[in-house]
Order: C-alpha cells, then structure tokens, then sequence
C-alpha cells in the first residue's frame, strides 16, 4: 500500500453541468474521504524514531467506547471510524468478493480481534462499496491490511498472512498506540467476543444435541474430509468422540484410564498414560492407536502448557 499523497484530497472546484450531477455527488464524496486520509498526515512508519503522539483527550485513558467490535464501512461511514481511531486502535481490511485470499483472512482477523476482547476494533471495507477509501489509500492488491491509530494510517500487510506472522506486528502496532496516546477499548460482552458457528458445523452440533453422537460423529468426519483444513471441526470430532466413548462401557485399558484421567481435568497424566505405553509398545498398529488417541486429546484440549511438554515427549517417542 503505498502513502497517501496530500494531493489526492485536492477537490475539483470547476461548476460541472446538470447532467452530471450526480457523478459530481459520488465524486464529493470519495473527495472528502481522501481529504480525511490525507489530513492524518500519511501513514506512519512502524520502525522510525521519534513519532509525535498525539495528544489523548481528557480522560481517554481506559475508556471503554460503546461501539460495534466488528463492523462493515463504506465511504460514508469512514468519519466515524476515523473518529474512533483517536481513541481506539482500528484495524481495517479492504477486501473483495473477487480475492479468494480476502475470506481467509477476514476469518483469520476475526478470530484474533474477539481473542484480544475489545483492545482494537475491525472494520471489513468491501472496496466495491468504498472507492473513496480505496483510492486514498491507493490500494494495489487484495486484501489490504492497515491500521488507523489516532486517525493516522499505517500500513500493515498486503495479500495473505497467517496468524503466527500476523500476531507480533499486530502487537507492536497496538504498543505504538499505547505511545501515541490512543488507550481505549471497545466495551464488549460475552456474545462479542463468541466466535459464529459455521453454517456447515450447524447440523453436527444439533445431532449432538439430539443425543445421537453416532450420527455427529459421522457428520463431524464429512466436515473434515471436505475441508481438511477445519482445525475446529477436527477439534469437535475429537471431542465428541471422547463423549461417545465416555458412554460406550469400554474394557479397562490404557486408552479408556487416559480418557477417565483427561475427563476428570487431569491432561497430564491422561498424555502420561498414553505417551509411557507407546514408549513400550513395539507393536505398529498399537503405536498408531496410540498415536491417533493423544492428538485427539491434544485438539481437545487446545493448546497449553500441559499439551505443548507432551507433543514435545510425543515427538521424541515417535522416533524410538
């Protein structure tokens, strides 16, 4: 993305004629979106010295804005997100129905804005339905991805990005906003920062909670073979497989003590049980067993201390 260039807010003042009025309309109003952009001074470079900050009004300090966590923005609206940005960091992504990067990662920032519970505030720009914006921010790929901190622009990434690259600059980005002044939060509630349920997840979740855990499970591993990369949908088969076995009235074995221990919260020494018996067996098939049974354990229980030391012992076992 490059700079935005104080000339692109320059209006065009000559009289246009009647027929054309209401192209003179749309085009005042991309004009004052890009007088807006230009007037924050251009983006501001992460990494250089001595940024001025801007001054946080009285009281900013801690305040919680009543504002949406996600929104959509179109040309008209980009006042009040401007006017947020002086008090709450924004993050803006323009995206495109026509970028099949653009839904990936609109996902992906969605996750990261309801885990951070109101630090920040995102705000998907259809650049079909904000042209002004776009052409302020001279937006040269899709999606594009800047912040708006005290209503300065400054870059971020172009294209896609996943979270382990995205995290690290999103937090010096927030810590730069810290240093310039802009402190708030967006005020949020338990609904805000609760992930929507895909619409393909819908009909595994009432089969559940139907109590027919045969047919969820069956709908659970359709979802996965579709899309192997639906780390939640392998997380709910996970789980749900761990419901079903809890109910089946297995025989005492090492699989069925490790769900006991991993069901009563104990996940240590369920990854114990598990990981010392494939240490001892020599038997392929058994290590496989094994092997399948932790790392559904591991999606189960997410990613903590207690799984990160036994994907480690797992590793190592996995090469004896």
């Amino acid at each position: 993305m490059a700079e935005s260039d104080p000339s692109m807010a320059q209006h065009n003042s000559q009289r246009e004629p009647a027929s054309r009025a209401a192209h003179s309309a749309e085009a005042s109003e991309q004009s004052h979106v890009q007088r807006q952009v230009a007037d924050s001074h251009g983006a501001v470079d992460l990494s250089a010295s001595g940024v001025p900050a801007a001054a946080p009004a009285d009281g900013d300090a801690g305040v919680q804005l009543n504002v949406p966590l996600i929104r959509d923005c179109d040309d008209a609206q980009f006042e009040d997100i401007m006017a947020t940005s002086r008090t709450v960091p924004v993050l803006m992504a323009l995206w495109s129905s026509r970028s099949l990067e653009s839904s990936s990662v609109l996902s992906m920032l969605e996750g990261i804005v309801r885990e951070r519970s109101g630090a920040f505030q995102l705000v998907k720009i259809e650049v079909e339905k904000a042209p002004g914006i776009t052409r302020a921010l001279q937006v040269q790929a899709l999606p594009t991805v800047c912040a708006l901190i005290g209503g300065r622009p400054i870059p971020f990434f172009q294209g896609n990005a996943i979270k382990e690259q995205v995290v690290p600059v999103l937090d010096e980005l927030l810590t730069a906003a810290q240093q310039m002044g802009v402190t708030g939060r967006v005020a949020v509630s338990g609904e805000d920062v609760k992930a929507p349920v895909p619409p393909e997840h819908q009909h595994a979740l009432d089969l559940e909670e139907s109590g027919d855990l045969d047919g969820a499970i069956a709908a659970w591993e359709k979802i996965v073979e579709r899309n192997a990369r639906d780390h939640d949908a392998e997380a709910q088969l996970a789980r749900v497989r761990l419901l079903e076995r809890g109910t089946a009235g297995n025989a005492d074995n090492d699989l069925d003590h490790a769900d006991e221990l991993f069901n009563a919260g104990q996940h240590a020494q369920a990854f114990d049980v598990l990981i010392s018996a494939l240490e001892h067996s020599t038997d392929d098939d058994r290590r496989e067993e094994l092997r399948t049974r932790i790392l559904d354990l591991f999606r189960v229980a997410g990613s903590s201390p207690e799984v990160n030391a036994a994907r480690r012992r797992l590793a190592t076992a996995l090469m004896i």
